[in-house]
């Protein structure tokens, strides 16, 4: 079946809305074929100011650089829990989608994208031909997530209001796609608990991580099972400064 195109009116539409209540920036993200666009709030001049305005600076002056290298950037932490951390364009998520563009075959894969924040992970996959479903608990989220599949030319992507760490998915989703949620040592067992219940057998789930010292006794826990895992790295630079982060992607495969 042919997909539906998207006109510019369409998108022009769906912008004035998205206007209404926040001012926007974007970014282009390179997911290999395709530069996707990336829409989110912009932070100095929207309601969103206090808390990512904040969260940024803490980012930009944490003593804690990863993997311990200079020039890598500092670790992506946030000091308000409540601050709204899917409108930041998280590294991992844009090293996700270069991943995905460069390395991987996508074609006709079903996919979900957990905690998806503005989408950019799953879309990088969506630009490689995968059917893609973005998930957050967050509707403003989901929001800007069906914009930017929208503005990249994907109608066919779907969005779903779900919470992974509270509700569960029934069955077998296809492959999972995690960006950066190793953040705090509670998710482990929500990511090995999708891992069982929704990974379909043969398929992959896709986990990006940016050098976090809690997330070392994840993978400690991860090597104990039988999942087959493979380890690549991605370079991203820094949204904020011209350091630059080093992504690990692990390719977590449930076998047949």
């Amino acid at each position: 079946m042919r997909r539906k195109s998207i006109s510019a009116q369409e998108i022009e539409r769906l912008t004035a809305e998205l206007e209404v209540d926040y001012t926007l920036r974007s970014w282009e993200i390179d997911a290999g074929p395709k530069m996707l666009r990336i829409t989110a709030p912009d932070p100095t001049e929207s309601n969103l100011r206090t808390a990512t305005a904040r969260s940024t600076a803490h980012r930009m002056r944490s003593a804690e650089l990863l993997h311990g290298r200079d020039g890598l950037a500092p670790a992506p932490e946030a000091t308000d829990r409540n601050a709204p951390q899917w409108s930041e364009l998280w590294p991992s998520a844009r090293a996700m989608a270069a991943y995905f563009g460069h390395c991987v075959r996508m074609r006709s894969v079903d996919a979900v994208d957990v905690s998806c924040g503005l989408g950019t992970a799953g879309l990088g996959a969506a630009a490689k031909g995968a059917r893609v479903e973005l998930l957050h608990h967050d509707p403003e989220a989901l929001r800007f997530a069906k914009f930017n599949a929208m503005q990249n030319g994907f109608p066919h992507v779907t969005t779903r209001e779900f919470d992974w760490k509270t509700e569960r998915l029934p069955g077998n989703a296809g492959s999972l796609i995690f960006a950066d949620v190793l953040y705090a040592e509670v998710n482990f067992e929500h990511v090995f608990r999708m891992l069982a219940d929704n990974l379909s057998p043969g398929r992959t789930a896709f986990l990006a991580e940016p050098g976090r010292l809690v997330a070392t006794s994840f993978f400690e826990e991860l090597r104990k099972t039988d999942y087959r895992v493979r380890l690549d790295m991605e370079r991203v630079e820094d949204v904020h400064s011209s350091n630059y982060y080093l992504v690990s992607i692990l390719r977590i495969k449930k076998e047949d």
